[in-house]
């Protein structure tokens, strides 16, 4: 996926960061890595965080990740006392569209 179109869809780089960690992350821990990934490394997804007492927590995250649930792209399930958050197979096969598409050459059109 190009960096302009992930730029302007940072709900697009949250599928990717939670894809990556999807087989490690909890709920918590999501908020955790966003809140880093966001305030120490400069990646952009417009979320304000708030000092909690199990660490960093955002409401708009949590909305997103909501909105992102709700049009069946993630799955957010409670397990051994902790929420875990992974694509669904829409979720992965929208990021694989995108992947495909960002791979195909482009033909312009000179005239």
């Amino acid at each position: 996926m190009s960096k302009m179109i992930e730029s302007r869809l940072p709900l697009l780089r949250l599928l990717r960061v939670i894809k990556e960690h999807e087989n490690s992350s909890s709920l918590l821990e999501l908020h955790n890595i966003i809140y880093k990934l966001q305030n120490e490394k400069g990646i952009k997804f417009g979320y304000d965080f708030i000092k909690y007492s199990f660490g960093p927590y955002s409401k708009g995250l949590e909305d997103d990740l909501m909105l992102l649930a709700q049009a069946g792209l993630i799955t957010v399930e409670s397990k051994e006392k902790k929420t875990q958050v992974r694509l669904s197979s829409k979720g992965l096969a929208l990021l694989s569209s995108l992947d495909n598409s960002n791979n195909t050459p482009q033909t312009r059109n000179n005239t």
